[in-house]
């Protein structure tokens, strides 16, 4: 057992849910320091924002339609303040 395995919960098998052919890992990925820097967020409060497009749905009739629009975030942001929200409401 590897030292990184030895930090693991007890019973908890990597191997159930890591491909055969896999060339890492989840300790190899987990300790690699790029994937450390997406636990940090490197936003902060009133600093520019990473600008992203997404597809506009509407779910009016609680189904989800595409509208054939995308949203900007930048284009958004200079016509007034955005604020994300991100959650699970399940």
């Amino acid at each position: 057992m590897s030292e990184s395995e030895k930090s693991l919960p007890d019973g908890f098998d990597w191997r159930a849910f890591t491909p055969e052919d896999s060339p890492k890992t989840p300790m190899d990925v987990m300790a690699d320091p790029r994937h450390q820097a997406l636990a940090t967020a490197s936003v902060t409060q009133g600093g520019p924002a990473h600008d992203f497009s997404s597809p506009v749905y509407d779910f009016s009739d609680g189904r989800k339609t595409a509208t054939g629009q995308t949203f900007n975030l930048l284009e958004a942001a200079r016509e007034k303040p955005v604020a994300l929200i991100f959650g699970s409401y399940t």
